[in-house]
């Protein structure tokens, strides 16, 4: 017997009762499951006659009736459509309502790895990879953030990393959660979105107040994160990690942890993870030419002598 995130029950190991796997969907085939979230599940599927592949994320029965649930799933659709000129963003084909009536999205299927499976893998990731890949996922967000949208779910689990012949390219998955300027009622003063380990402390405090500093906040825990292999945060329980993150109780400098990393980039991080946003970079475009500039340059001998180190 095992608990199933498909379908929240616990059975038999074994294909569970809710799976689509075999069923007719649109123009394709459903095959495999290859990720269950919270909320959806993903699954591979193919074009009979074509065999072309793609990935169809379904939202999970049990939440078909659950009106904001099915909103944020549809946005889903809609900010990625709208997002996918940039090539961080997955490439969506259609959306549409199951026969059951559960909303579902079909997408590009992708071949790589989340980057939290690779952290997990190979253990902390060299300085210059964290660099190459916060660099990507802040030109994304600067998309987004420019149309007014903020992810509020960024996690090493929804960066993805896909192999191309022309080099590795970051992808930006799960738009579920993002904040639209204009859809605010969608939320409660109540709800907490996101996942603890890593919103920021005003998204714990305040949803309606957040803005695109908290995903700024949120990079900066999956760049301490991948640099050193563990969490900014030290707990026993849910409810102390959150109390942490509320208060802002947690390790800023990645080199407390390693010492090997650059002086420069540990002060990167340690400012995304400011406590009060206003201490954050003030944009996406900031924190990515920060990066970019990288370690200060050293001043000329004459400007050692007139100005000091």
């Amino acid at each position: 017997m095992s608990d199933c995130q498909l379908c929240a029950s616990t059975h038999d190991e074994g294909q569970c009762p809710k799976s689509r796997t075999g069923q007719r969907l649109d123009k394709y085939v459903i095959g495999p499951v290859i990720g269950i979230g919270g909320i959806a599940a993903v699954y591979a599927a193919e074009h009979p006659v074509l065999r072309t592949r793609i990935a169809v994320k379904v939202l999970h029965e049990r939440f078909a009736k659950d009106h904001e649930l099915a909103t944020r799933f549809v946005r889903e659709a809609r900010e990625t459509a709208a997002a996918a000129a940039h090539p961080a963003f997955v490439r969506v084909h259609d959306a549409g309502t199951t026969e059951d009536g559960c909303p579902y999205i079909e997408m590009d299927l992708l071949e790589g790895r989340e980057l939290y499976s690779l952290r997990k893998a190979s253990g902390p990731l060299a300085p210059e990879h964290v660099v190459w890949i916060a660099t990507q996922v802040l030109d994304a967000l600067a998309v987004l953030h420019a149309r007014g949208v903020i992810h509020r779910d960024l996690k090493s689990q929804n960066i993805f990393i896909v192999s191309t012949p022309a080099g590795d390219q970051v992808k930006l998955l799960d738009l579920g959660f993002a904040k639209v300027n204009d859809e605010l009622q969608l939320t409660s003063n109540e709800q907490l979105l996101g996942t603890p380990l890593y919103i920021s402390p005003e998204q714990y405090v305040d949803p309606h107040g957040v803005d695109a500093r908290a995903d700024l906040f949120s990079l900066g825990v999956i760049m301490y994160e991948t640099l050193t292999g563990d969490w900014p945060y030290t707990w026993n329980t849910k409810r102390e990690l959150l109390s942490k993150v509320m208060k802002g109780d947690m390790e800023r400098h990645p080199m407390a942890r390693h010492p090997d990393i650059p002086a420069w980039l540990d002060a990167i991080v340690a400012r995304a993870l400011a406590h009060a946003k206003e201490d954050r970079f003030e944009s996406a475009l900031a924190m990515k030419a920060a990066l970019e500039q990288g370690p200060p340059r050293e001043k000329s001998g004459l400007l050692r002598r007139l100005f000091g180190q």
